[in-house]
């Protein structure tokens, strides 16, 4: 599977220079809604088996119960990507069609994600799908919980991945998208912590690098890191796939350049 990140000139840019893409922390996300929208379903999941998991391990919920006051202290950084490589939805988003989409060998992408304890995880719209996949945290922490004398460390564990199950959460009515998300986290900043300045203020965030592993799929050029192809926006003209291929060639990249096929003006 090709897996597509949508960017604007200037992320394309910089994504190429840098060969890496840069994931946010999950309390800067444009949309906050989004973690709202999957967190509730986690917290539902919890408590509609409260006297499951009190019977279980008292403990078990007290430790549920001061990560509900503290989540935010969660250190989780998060990407996007799709499956969908030319979507009208998505190109509206970004400068009103005049955006790029990279196309990545999710291979190559999982291969660098595993070297970084980064995820790569489907997005799930479906009711039943969400709701087994909170019922699943909660049954890890009764899993790590379950006697008192549990190390911090599996408490930890449990939190983590509550988060990331929030993050995986998503209304239905973006079942169109086909995302996936691209996740880390841990509990302290990470080491290559940065932060960046958006028009609300400062955004940290954590670059992934998709140069660190090399995977033994084809790939059109040795220089290429897992790009597999580069779709220009439908409101961009034709120079522009010239211009992105002279941003190839100055990184010695060569592959597969193509203008979107949907028929669609900026206003």
């Amino acid at each position: 599977m090709t897996l597509y990140h949508y960017t604007t000139a200037a992320g394309l840019q910089g994504i190429i220079a840098s060969k890496s893409l840069w994931t946010s922390n999950y309390q800067f996300l444009n949309d906050t809604s989004e973690f709202r929208y999957g967190w509730k379903i986690v917290v539902d999941a919890f408590d509609r088996r409260e006297a499951e998991i009190k019977d279980r391990s008292s403990f078990a919920w007290q430790t549920y119960e001061l990560f509900m006051r503290n989540r935010d202290k969660a250190y989780v950084f998060v990407g996007s990507l799709t499956s969908q490589g030319d979507l009208l939805s998505q190109w509206r988003g970004y400068n009103r069609g005049q955006g790029f989409a990279i196309g990545f060998n999710e291979d190559w992408l999982e291969q660098n994600a595993v070297v970084q304890k980064f995820d790569i995880s489907r997005v799930l719209y479906d009711a039943d799908e969400q709701r087994a996949a909170a019922d699943t945290t909660v049954d890890l922490l009764i899993q790590q919980l379950v006697e008192p004398t549990t190390v911090l460390e599996r408490i930890n564990t449990w939190q983590v991945q509550a988060v990331k199950t929030a993050l995986r959460l998503k209304d239905r009515h973006f079942s169109e998208e086909k995302e996936f998300r691209l996740v880390w986290a841990g509990h302290s900043w990470p080491v290559r912590l940065k932060t960046r300045i958006s028009s609300t203020g400062l955004i940290p965030y954590q670059a992934f690098q998709f140069d660190l592993a090399t995977t033994k799929s084809a790939l059109p050029h040795p220089n290429n890191f897992g790009v597999e192809e580069i779709i220009v926006g439908p409101a961009l003209g034709q120079q522009q796939v010239i211009a992105v291929e002279a941003l190839l060639a100055s990184q010695s990249m060569r592959l597969a350049i193509r203008r979107s096929s949907i028929p669609y003006v900026a206003d």
